[in-house]
């Protein structure tokens, strides 16, 4: 109860924020510099260390991958009877394709299912959400807005992107046990994760926007919340693997909301403002709603 107090007010805090303060053009890529470069890599570091890799690895990764599938899917059939153009349906991929499996995923997975839980939400997160985002949508992201990257540079800002190098560093350091006190440094740093990343949220909540975008939003709101998570549970179902506690995490995961970093790449392309930040910054506190429902049918 307590994680998810934290969420909502990071998320108030942003908001009030916003409206009673002018705030620099930069401020919220400013806090999520901090979110993406130390905070995220310290829980990564912190959990991955320590991770015992199930046996149905394959099953609990694979989740995400079949959402962007399914996902990208239903956007691809809307396009044409909504008469969405391709930088909309780009910035809907983008936001919305990828689950929110770090910034809203880890806290909430600790809410219903206990912390126990988070290091398999950290795989779905790194092996799944984290590789799709920085190929997949980054590429189709640059692509589209007609400013696509050598090779090389995306090979580059993958390989090198701080949360993938802690998650090589965990890995590479499971034989050597870390000190009590990096254990502890490493927490502290991580805990800023969740409230951080709900007040950079509500920083660039634009209200008076959802007038102009309701179609796109409730859109992409309704595949990311409900149409395309129920996908995937009735795949997992014809498999016989529902009831498995490490898929009903990363099933769990997939109904998460729509992903912060892939609205800021479709953001800083510039593709269908503000779109991308409204879907974050309404999709987010619905899925407060939403995430319980989820919670007791996968329990059930």
């Amino acid at each position: 109860m307590s994680a998810l107090v934290v969420l909502l007010v990071g998320l108030v805090a942003g908001i009030v924020v916003r409206r009673r303060r002018r705030l620099p053009a930069q401020a919220a890529a400013v806090v999520n510099i901090w979110l993406l470069d130390i905070a995220l890599p310290a829980l990564v570091l912190r959990a991955m260390h320590d991770v015992n890799f199930p046996g149905n690895l394959a099953l609990v990764v694979a989740a995400p991958y079949l959402l962007f599938v399914l996902s990208t899917a239903l956007y691809l059939l809307a396009a044409r009877p909504m008469r969405l153009s391709r930088q909309t349906v780009m910035a809907l991929v983008a936001a919305t394709a990828v689950a929110n499996t770090s910034f809203v995923g880890f806290p909430m997975v600790t809410v219903f299912f206990g912390a126990s839980s988070v290091p398999i939400a950290v795989l779905v997160d790194q092996l799944g959400s984290f590789l799709l985002l920085n190929t997949v949508v980054l590429g189709a992201v640059t692509i589209i807005a007609g400013a696509s990257l050598p090779r090389a540079e995306l090979a580059r800002r993958v390989l090198t992107a701080p949360a993938l190098l802690a998650l090589v560093t965990a890995l590479a350091l499971r034989p050597v046990a870390f000190p009590g006190w990096l254990d502890s440094a490493l927490d502290s740093l991580g805990a800023t994760l969740t409230p951080l990343a709900l007040f950079s949220i509500g920083m660039q909540l634009e209200v008076r926007a959802v007038r102009q975008w309701w179609r796109e939003l409730a859109l992409g709101l309704g595949v990311k919340l409900v149409v395309a998570p129920a996908l995937v549970v009735g795949v997992y179902a014809l498999t016989g693997t529902l009831g498995d506690h490490d898929v009903t995490i990363a099933l769990f995961e997939a109904a998460m909301p729509p992903m912060v970093a892939g609205a800021l790449i479709a953001a800083r392309h510039d593709l269908a403002t503000p779109l991308p930040s409204l879907l974050v910054g309404v999709g987010v506190p619905l899925s407060f709603a939403t995430l319980p429902v989820w919670s007791l049918l996968l329990k059930s």
